[in-house]
C-alpha cells in the first residue's frame, strides 16, 4: 500500500503509481472545450502539487485525476490532464 499523504477534501500530495504526471512537475496549461475551464490559464506555467480524486467530477483512481497546478501568484487551479503538458521551462507565470 502506498503511504498517502492527503489535504483537506481527499487531495493527495505524493506521487501514485500510474498517476498521468508526478507532484513537482512544471506544466503549461493548453486548451480545453469543458465549460468549467478558466481561459485565463492558457499558455501560463506551473508546478503539480496534487491529484484530487473525490470531486466527483469523473475521476478515476489512479490514472485520471484532476490535477492541482500552482502558480506563481500562489492560485491553485485544477486540470485535467489534458488540458495540461510537461514543460522544460522550470519558472512558474
Amino acid at each position: 500500500m502506498e503511504n498517502i499523504k492527503t489535504l483537506p477534501r481527499g487531495k493527495i500530495r505524493v506521487n501514485l503509481k500510474h498517476a498521468p504526471y508526478k507532484i513537482g512537475d512544471h506544466v503549461k496549461v493548453l486548451f480545453s472545450n469543458d465549460s468549467t475551464f478558466r481561459s485565463e490559464f492558457i499558455g501560463l506555467i506551473g508546478e503539480i502539487v496534487h491529484y484530487d480524486y473525490s470531486c466527483n467530477c469523473g475521476q478515476s483512481f489512479p490514472r485520471d485525476p484532476m490535477i492541482g497546478v500552482v502558480f506563481a501568484t500562489e492560485e491553485i487551479e485544477e486540470f485535467w490532464k489534458e488540458e495540461i503538458a510537461i514543460c522544460s521551462n522550470t519558472h512558474k507565470s
